[in-house]
């Protein structure tokens, strides 16, 4: 019995080894998308960099005041032009757009008076990098 443990957990432990390796190498494109209606936004900065229009961007910025505090604003301007925006104070949010970096998936929803509701960073080798 202890033989077929040994021989089983070796066997899962080579299949586990086995599977990022199917996955190496892999890309993809995330070009800007918005959906006014749904109020979201998405895409990926070094996409929207590396796209063939002039028009697509992606991007939040994060803003602090001594004042006012700290606060975000994120944009975004699919290929057809259409121009979205929100801004928040929320602490959260704020933090999750410091995370992001120039070749990071942004996903970000705003409420009907444009205050941001979710801002969602993604990092991964299998995003586009920004070209010059």
């Amino acid at each position: 019995m202890k033989r077929l443990t040994q021989a089983l957990g070796t066997s899962v432990a080579l299949v586990l080894l086995a599977v990022p390796v199917a996955y190496a190498g892999s890309k993809a494109q995330f070009f800007v998308s918005i959906n006014s209606t749904a109020r979201t936004a998405y895409g990926a900065m070094g996409t929207a960099r590396n796209s063939a229009d002039t028009t697509q961007n992606i991007y939040c910025r994060t803003f602090s005041d001594v004042t006012a505090g700290e606060s975000v604003r994120c944009f975004a301007n699919n290929s057809a032009g259409v121009y979205v925006s929100c801004y928040s104070s929320a602490p959260a949010l704020v933090r999750s757009v410091q995370s992001a970096n120039d070749s990071a998936y942004l996903y970000f929803a705003w409420d009907a008076a444009g205050v941001c509701q979710t801002i969602d960073v993604l990092k991964g080798s299998h995003l586009e990098p920004k070209a010059p």
